[in-house]
């Protein structure tokens, strides 16, 4: 069993390094004090071949496998831990490759260039006001008029509408939407890539406004209400009424990123930590030689370590899935388990380092707390909540029979 990364594999993360530490990590601040546009950050990362990287070339991809994805999503987390950018990037590898795999050929031709150059954004419409995680009750309906779909209805906890309407080329979402009866649940949902700006121009039939964050706000996050926004039918992704399985691909995809974005978050919290611990002197000695501190920093360096593994393992899965080497249900319990781990953890450590940074860390200068506020929008539930991963990994390991 080796443990390290192939020879192709380290260059291509010595390559995002070098990028994440020379443009990225001293100008984080900048990106949450919304000084710094993300759509500016975008068209860095679109230079630097760093949106859609398990794209195919032949759509202005990398040719990348979703291992290298997760290896960047982690190097731009811990150059801006506050967790804009890796999340701009993670969602631009797991919607994107969704549009490749189920897209209609003219549609990826058209989006995906514009997507790897940072000119356009794919965000994912998913969650509605009465909730986020039983996807087959969702209200929001397609209906077919002619050759296209009109949809109708709310989503809320949309990330990015406001970024696509900033970008050159614009963008869409990855929307969920029924197309059968509401009793059909899973059985009548269908995806569709529902253009809110397409080749620079703005669409008609919906109306959004961003929601006041209390972290992560270089990238907007709000609601969005569909009111007849035309989807033209190739824009349809698979078949219609067969969504829903495309849907928690995408989710299940996601939730590996996820993971490597709390991963070099956590990274960031430590090492921080570290040089504060090593420094800081309480009583004529540094608070590290406090057992009360030196023993919570192994145990969290020791569940980084953890962690991080179970992320890599995920991505590992993932590319082993598009060899035809796993089945979905192998990706979805890895996914959830890597979120499960690395989220969860990342809350912890920008807690722990708090209290080691004592009441400094209250301060905007320090940093360590807006660290904190991004690792949250995900313990909370974007991509699923905590308790959602558990399911998704019981039902997957014991049987959905018993669960």
């Amino acid at each position: 069993m080796d443990f390290g990364l192939s020879r192709e594999d380290e260059l291509f993360l010595e390559a995002v390094r070098s990028f994440a530490e020379r443009e990225i990590a001293p100008r984080w601040v900048d990106i949450d004090e919304r000084r710094w546009p993300i759509e500016e950050v975008a068209a860095k990362l679109g230079e630097a071949g760093l949106l859609g990287i398990p794209l195919s070339s032949k759509y202005g991809g990398q040719d990348g496998t979703f291992l290298q994805a997760a290896l960047a999503v982690e190097e731009l987390a811990y150059a801006d831990p506050s967790l804009a950018t890796p999340v701009y990037a993670l969602l631009e590898t797991a919607w994107p490759l969704i549009v490749q795999r189920y897209g209609r050929d003219e549609v990826k031709e058209e989006v995906l260039p514009e997507v790897a150059k940072g000119r356009a954004f794919i965000a994912i419409a998913s969650t509605e006001p009465q909730g986020g995680s039983d996807v087959a009750s969702f209200a929001t309906k397609a209906v077919r008029e002619g050759n296209a779909w009109r949809l109708y209805g709310e989503k809320n906890m949309v990330t990015g509408v406001a970024t696509i309407l900033n970008l050159p080329y614009g963008g869409g979402a990855v929307a969920i939407a029924r197309t059968g009866r509401p009793e059909d649940r899973h059985r009548g949902i269908s995806l569709l890539l529902a253009p809110l700006k397409r080749k620079g121009v703005k669409s008609p039939g919906f109306e959004y406004r961003d929601w006041d964050e209390i972290g992560r706000h270089g990238l907007p996050t709000g609601y969005l209400r569909l009111e007849g926004l035309e989807v033209p039918e190739e824009f349809l992704l698979g078949e219609v009424n067969g969504g829903f399985k495309l849907a928690m691909e995408g989710f299940d995809l996601a939730r590996t990123v996820i993971g490597a974005a709390s991963v070099g978050a956590a990274r960031w919290l430590l090492d921080r930590g570290l040089e504060w611990i090593r420094q800081r002197a309480v009583f004529g000695k540094p608070i590290a030689s406090y057992q009360a501190i030196s023993f919570k920093f192994a145990e969290l360096y020791a569940r980084l370590e953890a962690a991080r593994l179970a992320v890599y393992k995920a991505a590992w899965t993932a590319d082993r899935y598009f060899r035809g080497q796993a089945d979905v249900q192998a990706v979805a319990v890895a996914g959830a388990s890597a979120k499960y781990l690395a989220v969860s953890l990342a809350v912890e450590t920008a807690l722990e380092v708090m209290k080691w940074f004592g009441g400094a860390s209250y301060f905007k200068e320090t940093n360590v707390a807006r660290v904190l506020l991004g690792a949250l929008s995900y313990y909370v539930g974007a991509e699923g909540a905590e308790n959602i991963m558990k399911l998704i990994i019981a039902r997957g390991v014991i049987g959905k029979e018993y669960v």
